[in-house]
């Protein structure tokens, strides 16, 4: 306990140290083609940077609190990277396993500093969680380590109306909907992401219990955490929570809860007074949930049986819907995207073959192992993608993968498909001149996401075939979302030296604080943008992996989602153990 209380200590003094201190001297004076992970490098796995080509054939690190050259090395062959259009020389310093704080000099040039140590990634583990009840809707939140004070916004969600009328709902009728999280700059909240991310949170968790415990997130005052569970669990059951208001009498699920407009930027939560609404059907959405119910009833079973049972009843409910309405379902009322997102699926084949996994994975019931024999056979053999909120087939595969008890010959064709997958996304990582996973066609809206979500699989198939160039490649993702790449740029609020300082979020705008741990979209090149987005790629010729602003209104390239940040949590908790001072 002791130790467990230091830890607490120290974490909450980085965590605010992280927000005031601000650049250093090495941040100012960086050279923008020293490309480096600005949080760090673990200690027993490959530390690489990225160089810009300048004719230099040597390397050295250097101590950031005494200038003293402690390594030196030499720089790779320069090679064109075809996404940044930089040419590149690898500076690989793997051999040095020195806990410290060091910056890279190339000749006269510096990189940001960057710590090497055994868990450098915990206090950008610990913010990503924290940023979740930092967007807690009808939470009042007075936050010490941020300054973040919110009254406790929407409080018309005790009484949200519903939009349309339906064999289970007259338009007009009001329920309660309070809870949740927000989903990203705008105060939506979604049944498709809310799922999706507490789906992730929940996987998260259960890959490595033994990286959580409570206190870790350093609650705001108000805030309650359950004697019976670890903060992260505490977070995830208040979405949970608020889910479970979505589904309906049929098993099936409302989409969305918002207003008929978007709110301005200088509007608060608790100021943005217009009446909310809730909106839609979506069957891949309800598919979704279901699958995080079954996850969830999983998780708490240790240590909540009765929250952990209730959880599976209604999965089992959700289940009976999709088997009674097998054709796909997306709801779409006049009006209904005027001040939110559509998050619109005319297909849930993937959705539905993910709760069918996770319900055979957490009953064992041969009755979903059934589905994925029969009607789901040719989805979950086939090979899938990164996955997201309208494609979580690889999650599905991953869970058949994790079952016990499963067709031997499914589970073989499976395998090949997800690991095939996998071993693409490595030979990806390995080709790129930055070692991001991302295909030229993947630099969509929410590509840093996309890369993640690569990471992510690449940890799940570790789990089934262990591969040190699985977790190298996962590594490699993190080392581009914290500035490994060709902006210089972390992806991720109030991590490394230059992370975005203008995200499209709508509570950083209005009450002026910072919140950190918020992982915004990232380049956005070939994929429906916003007026400044689209105004930048007319400008000239914007490299693919350079089609970023750091602006607070191009929502399609600076904007954070509790899915974004998901991906995130995953690697990073992975690599993070609360035991150990950061």
């Amino acid at each position: 306990m002791q130790k467990q209380n230091l830890c607490r200590y120290v974490l909450s003094s980085l965590l605010g140290a992280c927000l005031l201190t601000g650049g250093t001297l090495a941040a100012e004076a960086a050279d923008p083609g020293l490309h480096v992970d600005q949080v760090g490098y673990l200690t027993g796995h490959e530390k690489v940077a990225m160089v810009t080509a300048k004719g230099e054939k040597t390397f050295s690190l250097v101590d950031a609190r005494t200038g003293k050259v402690v390594y030196e090395g030499k720089l790779s062959a320069p090679a064109k990277d075809a996404m940044s259009e930089e040419n590149l020389q690898r500076a690989d310093f793997t051999a040095f396993k020195k806990p410290g704080t060091y910056r890279l000099q190339v000749g006269s040039r510096s990189s940001y500093d960057f710590v090497i140590g055994d868990n450098v990634y915990a206090v950008p583990a610990a913010q990503a969680w924290r940023s979740y009840t930092l967007a807690r809707c009808n939470q009042p939140i007075d936050d010490k380590i941020t300054g973040l004070k919110i009254k406790g916004g929407h409080p018309q969600d005790a009484h949200a109306e519903v939009y349309f009328s339906d064999d289970l709902n007259k338009k007009g009728d009001k329920l309660d909907m309070t809870g949740g999280w927000y989903d990203a700059g705008d105060y939506g909240k979604y049944t498709t992401t809310g799922a999706q991310a507490a789906a992730e949170l929940l996987l998260a968790y259960e890959a490595h219990p033994d990286h959580f415990t409570r206190g870790q997130l350093q609650f705001p005052q108000g805030v309650t955490s359950d004697s019976k569970l670890p903060d992260v669990l505490t977070e995830v059951r208040y979405e949970l929570d608020w889910l479970q208001k979505m589904q309906r009498a049929d098993g099936s699920t409302f989409h969305k809860v918002a207003g008929a407009q978007w709110p301005g930027f200088d509007k608060t939560p608790d100021t943005d007074t217009q009446p909310r609404f809730i909106y839609g059907s979506c069957s891949s959405a309800t598919a979704m949930y279901g699958a995080a119910l079954a996850i969830g009833a999983r998780v708490y079973k240790v240590s909540d049986p009765d929250y952990a049972s209730a959880l599976l009843s209604r999965a089992e409910t959700v289940w009976q819907y999709l088997q009674n309405t097998p054709k796909p379902v997306y709801r779409q009322d006049k009006g209904q995207e005027s001040g939110s997102g559509p998050y619109n699926k005319a297909t849930d084949a993937e959705e539905r073959v993910w709760m069918a996994a996770e319900m055979f994975r957490t009953t064992g019931d041969k009755a979903y192992e059934a589905y994925l024999l029969g009607a789901g056979r040719d989805v979950v053999t086939r090979a899938p993608s990164f996955f997201t909120w309208d494609n979580m087939l690889a999650v599905g595969q991953f869970s058949y993968l994790k079952a016990a008890g499963a067709d031997r010959g499914l589970q073989a064709q499976v395998r090949k498909a997800f690991l095939g997958y996998a071993d693409q996304i490595v030979s990806r990582v390995r080709e790129d001149g930055l070692q991001c996973a991302l295909l030229p066609n993947e630099y969509t809206w929410a590509s840093t996401k996309n890369a993640l979500t690569k990471g992510d699989i690449l940890l799940m198939a570790n789990q089934i075939a262990p591969k040190q160039a699985y977790v190298e490649g996962a590594l490699s993702q993190i080392h581009y979302l914290f500035g490994r790449n060709s902006l210089d740029k972390s992806f991720m609020t109030g991590a490394g030296d230059n992370p975005p300082m203008h995200p499209h979020n709508r509570i950083h705008a209005s009450t002026g604080v910072y919140v950190p741990g918020l992982i915004v979209g990232g380049p956005n090149h070939v994929s429906g943008g916003d007026p400044d987005q689209t105004k930048y790629l007319a400008s000239g010729h914007i490299p693919v992996a350079k089609s970023y602003l750091d602006v607070q209104t191009s929502w399609s390239t600076n904007e954070y989602a509790i899915d974004y940040i998901a991906a995130g949590v995953y690697a990073l908790s992975w690599f993070s153990r609360p035991s150990l001072t950061p």
